[in-house]
């Protein structure tokens, strides 16, 4: 494909006596609508020896109409210099591949390549396996008649036709009819595609008569030009003809539509932008090692710039189109320079193809571990990789060493990555296996009903679940979604269970609301009372239950007022302070943890007083004989006595703690 011309609103009129069948490139002034200019190609795609050259290994059973699609489509794959040496070195790869190959060999080779690869990319194979079988045929024909010389036969009377080469010849014959058969299919369906976009472009010609709504007709219009881009190649011949009347007739249209300037903005708008987009993309290719890959992207941008987008306005159309026609120059002069300096440019891509190999097998020195991240490896080495790829081809014979280093480490890499990932599976195993227990331990506490003493051990599941290691994605889904499912089941039960126990508390609170009340009111009134009454009250206070933690300061007024009952009928302060223990045990007999903090609590308060008991004998010491009347002596032995009636009624209480664990 060569270089595009300008396509936007200044189009001149397609004539098809002057339209030329080959394209030019960019024009970056302005043509004036009324006058015809000639188009004249300022670079010639193929030179005139490059012809003939590529012109010579065109088969002579393929002429007439078979002959014009083969042009067709290897006029395409032979532009320009690059093209030509590229086929030409790609032949001598072929026939070095098949030199020296066994006769039976080459048929069945040729056999599967018929059968297995498409009919118009095997020229250059075929050619090559005739060579290698001639050569082979001409060994073995010069070898028999020798033999038959040797045996006293007749020189002239020597025929060689051996089974081998009636089987060459069938399938040379095979070969050449399903290439004809192909490139008559290829010409037929550039015809009816000719014929399509003809009748298209008599469809966009009536657009512009047709009385209907602006809208529908723009709908039209929208539909057309996708038909359009669908339709196939034309004929190389009409395709340049049919290129320009169909944008003459597009500028038409538009100008048509100039009543309705919402419309025509719009198209103009969208147009810009994707042909700003190809801007940035040729850019972007000015930067790209491969040289003949960065052209032929460039060809599929004219192309797209050409059949599938229509004229912007008149303000960016100069601009627009000498940012595309800058960017086409910078990839072309590129192209020029490699094709005049091909051998040098790839000695430069070998000595960088060499230093990307050596930072492959810098990276695979580096030995995996558990923890090593994979796919951040995968990805510089994949970088690397297509930095290899991208940088162009390198001299022919470094080729083959170079490709072969290449797949060696590509092996490695291979290898190591698959050694990482079985070790990697075996750790997943035995991780897999430690989620599954911990699934079956949260199995069988999400039924428990004793919230107290199961919720640390769902949480310490949880926290082993977070460090039980990694399994494979789809395991680990499928396993946390079954473990948290029990967790969260286990969770939303006891949430329920505690709203349940909220309620009750609630309707617990009023009941000792009501007592406190009718304590108060006995105490205020003149109806007397005794100690029955109140332990009655205390009794029924007790075994009302639990109550919200916020409101727990309505037990210490409670007792605080049963204090005040008994001292008001006449209890002395031992009693009371025995009775109020008592009471507080009993309010406590139903919780094991309560009582076993009470016991600690009593044991630290004795440990506490025994120590400072022992302190005040140890201060009296220090104290001679005949000091009984010494006030600071007697205030000793008045803190020992006091300290041990504390200690007494501790151990009394133990043993009521005691006495209650016992039952």
């Amino acid at each position: 494909m060569t270089m595009l011309e300008k396509t936007d609103n200044d189009l001149p009129k397609a004539n098809d006596e002057k339209v030329s069948d080959e394209t030019s490139i960019p024009i970056t002034k302005k043509e004036d609508k009324s006058t015809k200019i000639p188009i004249k190609p300022s670079v010639k795609a193929v030179t005139e020896e490059q012809a003939k050259e590529i012109e010579a290994v065109v088969e002579k059973q393929h002429e007439g109409s078979v002959n014009t699609a083969e042009e067709a489509v290897e006029a395409t794959k032979a532009t320009g210099n690059t093209a030509y040496k590229d086929s030409t070195t790609e032949s001598e790869g072929k026939e070095q591949e098949f030199e020296g190959m066994d006769p039976r060999k080459i048929l069945d080779n040729f056999s599967e390549t018929l059968r297995n690869k498409p009919i118009q990319s095997l020229k250059k194979t075929v050619e090559a396996l005739t060579k290698a079988f001639e050569k082979e045929m001409t060994s073995l024909k010069a070898i028999q008649r020798q033999a038959f010389i040797d045996e006293g036969g007749n020189e002239e009377a020597f025929y060689f036709n051996p089974p081998l080469l009636k089987d060459f010849n069938n399938l040379i014959r095979r070969y050449k009819s399903d290439r004809s058969t192909y490139y008559k299919s290829v010409e037929e369906k550039q015809q009816k595609s000719l014929e399509e976009r003809l009748a298209l472009i008599e469809e966009l010609k009536g657009l512009i008569s047709v009385e209907q709504d602006i809208n529908a007709t723009y709908k039209q219009f929208k539909d057309l030009q996708k038909r359009w881009k669908e339709t196939g190649q034309v004929p190389r011949i009409e395709a340049n003809n049919v290129w320009k009347t169909y944008h003459h007739h597009v500028g038409h249209f538009y100008d048509f539509l100039h009543l309705n300037r919402e419309l025509r903005e719009l198209d103009f708008k969208f147009n810009l932008e994707q042909k700003l987009k190809i801007c940035e993309q040729a850019e972007a290719l000015a930067a790209m090692e491969d040289i003949p890959k960065a052209f032929r992207h460039l060809q599929t941008l004219h192309k797209k710039w050409k059949d599938e987008l229509g004229p912007v306005d008149k303000e960016h159309s100069e601009k627009v189109w000498q940012r595309f026609s800058e960017a086409t120059k910078i990839v072309h002069d590129k192209r020029r320079y490699f094709i005049k300096n091909q051998e040098i440019i790839f000695e430069e891509n070998l000595v960088k193809k060499r230093a990307v190999l050596l930072q492959m097998e810098e990276l695979l020195v580096k030995e995996f571990n558990p923890k090593t991240n994979i796919n951040n490896f995968s990805k510089t080495y994949n970088g690397l990789r297509e930095a290899f790829f991208a940088i162009g081809k390198v001299p022919e014979k470094q080729r083959n060493d170079l490709w072969s280093a290449f797949k060696r480490t590509s092996n490695r890499f291979s290898k190591k990555r698959n050694r990482f990932y079985k070790t990697l599976k075996k750790e997943y195993t035995i991780n897999v296996a430690k989620r599954t227990a911990l699934i079956e331990q949260a199995e069988i506490l999400k039924d428990q009903t004793n919230h107290k003493e199961t919720t640390p051990q769902i949480i310490a599941l949880q926290k082993q679940w977070k460090i039980a290691g990694p399994v494979r994605k789809e395991d680990f889904i499928k396993l946390n979604e079954k473990f948290r499912g029990l967790c969260n089941e286990y969770f939303e039960t006891k949430d329920t269970n505690r709203n349940q126990q909220n309620e009750i508390q609630k309707e617990n609170i009023k009941e000792k609301m009501k007592l406190l009340t009718t304590l108060k009111e006995v105490i205020s009134s003149d109806n007397k009372f005794n100690e029955k009454d109140i332990d009655r009250m205390l009794s029924k206070w007790n075994t009302i239950g639990y109550i919200p933690r916020n409101k727990m300061s309505i037990n210490k007024d409670f007792l605080t007022l049963v204090d005040k009952a008994y001292k008001i009928i006449g209890l002395s302060s031992g009693d009371i302070t025995q009775k109020s223990y008592l009471n507080k045990l009993d309010s406590i007999k139903e919780d094991d943890n309560s009582i076993r903090k009470e016991v600690q609590s009593l044991n630290r308060r004795i440990s506490e007083i025994k120590q400072e008991i022992i302190q005040l004998e140890t201060n009296l010491q220090f104290f001679g004989k005949n000091q009984d009347k010494n006030p600071i002596v007697i205030k000793v032995h008045e803190d020992i006595v006091q300290h041990q009636k504390r200690l007494d009624s501790l151990e009394e209480k133990k043993l009521l703690v005691k006495s209650l664990i016992n039952g």
